[in-house]
């Protein structure tokens, strides 16, 4: 290996000790994934290389982009095997969690190998990355929702077109008309019913419910300019199910419950980057304030759980994004206590090499926090790489 390749590696692993374990000789990659589904972005491979391709990217390392890469390859080698996808004993199956979600699928591997491919100027292996991803994400899914539904899938057609459209050889046509059928699909579920009495959809927040959905069109929106006028109303009625808590705002996790949950998935960490989406995309003065107030509340809503989706580390992202949008320093400060306090959770809830439910998530946070003007919670905020990567 080149001096330059040992200095990233050394790299990799000082900003994090968790990051160790993914370089050449480490224990995963020679091991693989400790934990089951062993391929998925959620738990497995695939969101080691997307975890790998960011800080690639954020900092401009042609040798971790090569070592994403490399993860990419180990995630389709292990896609064979048992459980590569799915885990019964976790409630993970294809019953529910469908078969084409960005998280749980293959659909997710076909996106990040795209994402790679275009980083490392591959114009052709991008093209058939995306053809794949493309193809595979017409199997019926589990539904709208963000994290196991058609809404996941939008998230990665934006994040696509975000990364892609630097390469002016690269045709995103496809793409865009596979993202604007599934935005269609979405604005249907907006327009059936008023969030406050839906039945349909019950939850409110990012992982499952009106707030995910509406998350992802802002995404589509911002990457691509398409006008989707019905966001205004459903964030105005997101807004009127608001709650006080302790000096900020919150929402239950159901439109007819009084239940909270903390985090991301369910909890005003979720909200406080939706309304800082709709801020940055729609310039409403008052979704600045929304989104400000869920922060604080997000704060003030404890929490053991370390992971991204559940607890501190979703938690993390959501104080960056108060911070960049208000430049006030306690947000950055918060944003570096919720990564302590979820590298302290060593409970059986946080899986090793989990990029929303494990250490890996946490460990990619705490390497985004000397540099949270380009910081975003992983394959759902907008990447903001400001840089190239060179050889």
């Amino acid at each position: 290996m080149s001096v330059q390749g040992r200095i990233s590696w050394s790299n990799l692993q000082g900003h994090h000790p968790a990051l160790a374990l993914y370089v050449p000789g480490g224990v995963a990659m020679r091991n693989g994934p400790a934990n089951a589904p062993f391929v998925s972005i959620n738990f497995g491979a695939a969101g080691i290389a997307y975890a790998i391709y960011r800080l690639a990217r954020a900092r401009g390392e042609h040798q971790l982009l090569a070592l994403a890469n490399e993860w990419v390859q180990k995630a389709f080698a292990l896609s064979s095997q048992p459980k590569a996808y799915d885990d019964p004993d976790l409630g993970i199956t294809p019953e529910a969690v469908g078969q084409a979600s960005l998280f749980h699928s293959v659909c997710g591997l076909y996106c990040v190998h795209a994402f790679v491919r275009i980083a490392l100027g591959d114009v052709d292996g991008a093209a058939r990355a995306i053809e794949a991803f493309i193809e595979r994400s017409r199997v019926p899914c589990a539904g709208p929702d963000l994290t196991i539904g058609a809404a996941s899938l939008l998230l990665g057609c934006a994040e696509l077109v975000e990364s892609a459209d630097a390469s002016s050889l690269l045709d995103l046509s496809p793409l865009r008309k596979r993202g604007d059928e599934i935005a269609d699909v979405l604005c249907e579920v907006l327009e059936s019913e008023p969030i406050a009495t839906s039945t349909r959809i019950r939850f409110l927040g990012i992982a499952h419910g009106w707030a995910g959905l509406v998350f992802a069109l802002l995404r589509w929106k911002r990457a691509t300019g398409r006008d989707v006028p019905l966001l205004a109303v459903k964030l105005d009625e997101l807004a009127e199910l608001a709650i006080p808590y302790d000096g900020g705002v919150c929402w239950t996790m159901l439109n007819d419950s009084l239940s909270l949950m903390p985090g991301w998935c369910h909890g005003a960490a979720g909200h406080a980057m939706l309304f800082a989406l709709a801020h940055e995309t729609l310039h409403v003065p008052k979704h600045a304030d929304l989104a400000e107030r869920a922060a604080a509340s997000a704060w003030n809503i404890e929490t053991p759980h370390g992971s991204l989706c559940c607890g501190n580390g979703g938690n993390g992202y959501a104080f960056l994004a108060a911070y960049r949008l208000t430049g006030a320093r306690v947000w950055l400060e918060r944003a570096r206590v919720a990564a302590r306090r979820a590298s302290a959770d060593t409970s059986t809830l946080i899986f090793r090499d989990s990029l929303y439910k494990g250490a890996l998530g946490v460990a990619v946070l705490a390497s985004e926090l000397d540099s949270p003007a380009t910081a975003a919670m992983p394959l759902f905020e907008p990447v903001r790489f400001n840089n190239a990567v060179t050889q």
